[in-house]
């Protein structure tokens, strides 16, 4: 049986989709092959590219990340086993559509990864610095989550 984990963050565009293809990447570099990772937005804007400097960034880091946007469903969330958000307001938001005993799987990806209680900035029209800075923000928390997952589905 699989372990299900989605990332949601507002537009699917930067860091939703930058730790979904991170994770994917590590769980696999560390042959933890029972992990499923998606990951969605709370604004439903769309299919559209990812952030052209989010993917550009991601490259520059070693990481391919592609697809286009995805608008939150209440049927792929309620199969989550660790809704991972980036900003409590994400969390408003899921637990307007997500029935009440779901809401324990929902988690501040800062506090999943690190224990802080810290939303994680959105890079959106912001300097390459800045994206720089979350994107590697992303990858030190998905090494953490990684080593979390490890005493959970192996």
């Amino acid at each position: 049986m699989n372990y299900n984990i989605v990332f949601v963050c507002t537009g699917n565009a930067c860091r939703s989709p930058f730790a979904e293809t991170v994770l994917k990447q590590m769980l696999k570099e560390a042959n933890i092959n029972n992990v499923d990772v998606w990951s969605c937005g709370t604004l439903d804007w769309g299919s559209n590219p990812r952030d052209a400097q989010m993917v550009l960034t991601a490259k520059e880091l070693g990481y391919t990340m592609d697809g286009t946007t995805q608008h939150m469903r209440r049927d792929d969330l309620v199969k989550a086993d660790k809704i991972i958000v980036f900003e409590p307001y994400h969390r408003d938001e899921i637990t307007r559509i997500l029935d009440y005993d779901h809401w324990n799987r929902i988690t501040l990806f800062d506090m999943y990864a690190f224990g802080a209680n810290n939303e994680v900035r959105d890079p959106h029209y912001e300097s390459p610095a800045i994206y720089k800075d979350v994107a590697e923000l992303i990858i030190d928390g998905c090494k953490s989550i990684v080593s979390k997952l490890g005493t959970i589905v192996l």
